[in-house]
């Protein structure tokens, strides 16, 4: 059915404030990556207190999610998106005149609470505006956003650190989240707000098996870029001699390759069923991961991390949509709370992936650590084929979307 010009506006207007809002809250969040060590150091923090500077943000966005994903369904998806930018620019300043450690800790935290507001509240005004058959090519493109981000963030941090100061990088992004407040209240103004006034327990959705299987899934999309940061730096120091630069492009290739194929992997998931699409999404990972540790020349190390990248997309960018179905298949269309699970899971990766691979290569060695983890991956993609078999053969009323 075609829709009327009016919601196909409402729709991209929609889709320019989540991308936008996804972009810069991942752009201010690499940012801080070349910038946070040295300081924190100059303050005297410890290298396991500056671990835990970083780990604050997912600690807080993993406790933050649950709630605001009640509260988005309940006064809606407006005010949430709103509040989470003035969150982002409060922690942003407070970056920029910390002169205690814990100071940055805080702002830190209060980033990943920013976050929980912005991305659950944005997906689910996504998941609210575009038809199931559409959600992948929408969320597809708004992720390419957070790509983006994520890509320019630690270069525009780095470049703007040696170019003026400490502070520069902080009153750059605040200047660029004023820009998206103007931007956000323009355009959010004629969209429709959806709520849901009813409650409804998260604990509700945990007995959903398909939905605990996507959760699995993103678990593990978001674990495989947090297991490389605090191990594959050092590899390619020893094994290439590797200079920072030279390290920061490598990371930037599998978020290049992320950012350009996600708005495909939903529009070809879309096409061979979201679940095919993360299967293969998995298998690919399982193969790429180890690989990575096996290059002896830095050409070849490049095309395997774009090949990470690529996959890393395989298996997050269905996820979305995918679990709006189950949500909306279930007849609960409680979006807030459904992408407040996904936000949570995603947080658990984060904090999961870098404890993992830093113990299993202290143990062994990093390819080893790579292999057991790809390892893991290839199991949990048996166990969701098998899972997903077994629904398809069942009578169940709530299904994957084929």
């Amino acid at each position: 059915m075609k829709l009327s010009k009016g919601v196909q506006n409402k729709q991209k207007a929609a889709l320019i404030v989540v991308g936008l809002a996804v972009f810069i809250d991942m752009l201010i969040y690499g940012l801080v990556v070349p910038i946070l060590p040295r300081y924190a150091n100059s303050l005297g923090a410890t290298q396991t207190e500056i671990g835990f500077l970083f780990s604050s943000y997912a600690i807080a966005l993993f406790i933050a999610t649950p709630v605001f994903g009640l509260l988005t369904d309940r006064i809606g998806r407006k005010t949430p998106l709103l509040w989470g930018l003035i969150g982002l620019i409060a922690s942003t300043f407070m970056f920029a005149i910390a002169h205690t450690f814990w100071l940055l800790i805080v702002a830190r935290a209060l980033q990943g609470i920013a976050a929980a507001m912005t991305w659950t509240a944005g997906l689910a005004l996504l998941a609210d505006l575009y038809p199931s058959e559409e959600r992948g090519k929408a969320m597809g493109l708004a992720l390419s956003g957070q790509a983006a981000g994520t890509l320019l963030g630690p270069t525009i941090g780095g470049w703007l650190y040696q170019w003026g100061s400490y502070q520069l990088p902080f009153y750059f992004a605040i200047s660029l989240a004023v820009i998206d407040a103007v931007l956000r209240l323009i355009l959010l103004h004629d969209i429709p707000e959806a709520k849901n006034e009813k409650y409804i327990s998260p604990f509700s959705f945990m007995k959903n098996k398909d939905l605990l299987l996507v959760i699995g899934v993103v678990i593990i999309g978001a674990s495989i870029p947090s297991v490389l940061e605090p191990t594959l730096p050092l590899h390619l120091q020893h094994k290439f001699s590797a200079n920072p630069g030279i390290i920061g492009l490598l990371f930037a290739i599998p978020t290049l390759a992320y950012g350009l194929a996600t708005p495909f992997i939903g529009q070809f998931s879309s096409k061979i069923g979201y679940k095919n699409g993360i299967l293969l999404g998995l298998l690919m990972v399982s193969i790429a991961l180890p690989l990575t540790a096996l290059p002896a020349i830095l050409s070849l190390q490049a095309v395997i991390l774009a090949i990470l990248g690529v996959s890393m997309g395989m298996v997050l960018a269905p996820c979305l949509p995918q679990l709006a179905d189950i949500s909306q298949r279930s007849g609960i269309h409680s979006y807030g709370i459904t992408f407040a699970l996904y936000n949570t899971a995603y947080s658990i990766g984060l904090m999961i992936g870098p404890i993992l691979s830093s113990t299993l290569t202290d143990l062994m060695n990093i390819k080893f650590s790579y292999l057991i983890i790809g390892i893991i991956v290839f199991i949990y993609m048996f166990v969701l084929a098998s899972a997903l078999r077994k629904t398809k053969n069942s009578s169940s009323n709530v299904k994957l979307s084929k």
